[in-house]
């Protein structure tokens, strides 16, 4: 019994997976929805890592969303490069090479499995920073339903592991933790942005 719910998990998880970013792609399209470069670039790197770091570390079917999301951060990567942000600045170019040093460290210490997680988990929460700087100060520039179906392909991929230890756990509920942060703030900076809106309108109201 427990091993077939952890079989429909998987599943549940690797149809997110896939469903998760169709509005995310739909409003790049359309332009609403600026991604930044590099953060998926480090997203795409460090994904690629952590599937492999998963499947080691005897996630089973619990790996497969996460395989899967390697080939959904190819194509938004692809993407990017003509739909992205052109908000960059230097940080976030150090927030790259941070990852970029990440990927370095853990491939000179992939003896060391648990070591090379947490370094590259890290790496890719810091490449997370220029998206959440770029939000803050667009606050509608990044499509949050996307965000939600994440998140819970990331509580279906904890219920589908066929293990649970450090190597296998650790992603999903690090990523759980960065994206409640960054959708409570997001919708505090709309809500300022908002009432900037309201008070500068009512300000430029005519008396009648």
């Amino acid at each position: 019994m427990l091993h077939t719910i952890k079989i429909v998990a998987s599943a549940a998880a690797t149809v997110i997976a896939l469903v998760a970013y169709i509005p995310y792609l739909i409003d790049m399209f359309r332009g609403k929805n600026k991604p930044h470069l590099y953060t998926w670039i480090s997203i795409f790197l460090i994904t690629a890592i952590v599937a492999y770091i998963q499947l080691i570390g005897g996630a089973g079917v619990g790996a497969i969303p996460t395989i899967l999301g390697v080939g959904v951060d190819a194509v938004i990567l692809f993407y990017c490069f003509k739909f992205g942000t052109k908000d960059v600045i230097f940080m976030d170019k150090v927030c790259l090479a941070i990852t970029i040093v990440g990927i370095i460290f853990y491939i000179a210490l992939n003896s060391k499995p648990v070591v090379s997680l947490s370094i590259v988990t890290a790496a890719e929460i810091i490449s997370f920073i220029p998206t959440f700087r770029k939000t803050r100060n667009d606050p509608y520039s990044e499509s949050l339903p996307s965000y939600y179906l994440l998140m819970l392909k990331l509580v279906l991929i904890l219920i589908a592991l066929q293990k649970y230890n450090l190597l296998t756990v650790s992603y999903s509920v690090l990523w759980l933790s960065v994206f409640v942060v960054f959708l409570s703030s997001t919708y505090r900076w709309r809500a300022s942005v908002q009432k900037k809106h309201t008070t500068h309108d009512s300000q430029e109201a005519p008396f009648i």
